[in-house]
């Protein structure tokens, strides 16, 4: 009796041990990006002003490039601000510390036959209106900015699994489907937001 008791006595440390360790994993890579997220911002803080200067000093030659700017950062806001809406109506610590219904993010975002839901539709016009001032403002059809954008913001584009399977963008975006796979995914694709902006910014101050 005391063999067993002892037995369930280190199951229950390690399924604790292993939880801990899982939830701390969950908090480090949830804290990286937004690390991540927050240093971009203030990078695009300071090149956006570094613009809006250069356009007052030389406005023939730096004024097609703000007005560009500026739509840039209004899309790429306004996309951001909504993840951070859904990412709100959802509780970070309650998804980290598993406190939701299992598919609670996933009702949010998808209807009951995995067709988006309202949120959804949204979320998708505001990558596409990001996506197509993309390819507008891509003047000199750079390869490295095309190929972020058509990787990260094509809503209409083909991805594959790692088994090759067809998948549209969403199942592809949010391949995991659990409350934390969908978090994390939202969180990456508010990152990628932030680095095409900065990419973008690179590409016109090299030329």
């Amino acid at each position: 009796m005391n063999g067993v008791r002892f037995f369930l006595f280190i199951s229950l440390i390690t399924i604790y041990n292993t939880t801990a360790q899982q939830s701390h994993s969950s908090f480090s890579a949830h804290k990286s990006l937004a690390d991540a997220i927050r240093i971009n911002n203030e990078i695009i803080e300071g090149r956006t002003l570094f613009f809006e200067k250069q356009a007052e000093k030389k406005p023939l030659m730096f004024q097609k490039t703000k007005l560009r700017v500026s739509e840039l950062n209004r899309l790429s806001n306004n996309l951001s601000k909504y993840i951070v809406e859904l990412q709100s109506k959802v509780n970070t610590e309650r998804v980290l510390y598993d406190l939701l219904e299992s598919e609670h993010y996933k009702e949010l975002l998808f209807s009951y036959d995995n067709a988006l839901s309202y949120k959804g539709k949204k979320l998708k016009r505001k990558i596409d209106s990001l996506y197509n001032h993309a390819l507008k403002i891509n003047v000199h059809k750079l390869s490295q900015l095309e190929n972020f954008y058509e990787a990260r913001f094509n809503t209409e584009g083909d991805f594959f699994d790692s088994e090759q399977n067809k998948l549209n963008y969403f199942d592809y975006l949010f391949h995991d489907k659990s409350n934390y796979g969908i978090m994390m995914a939202m969180n990456y694709l508010l990152l990628d937001v932030k680095t095409f902006q900065l990419l973008y910014f690179g590409s016109v101050m090299s030329y």
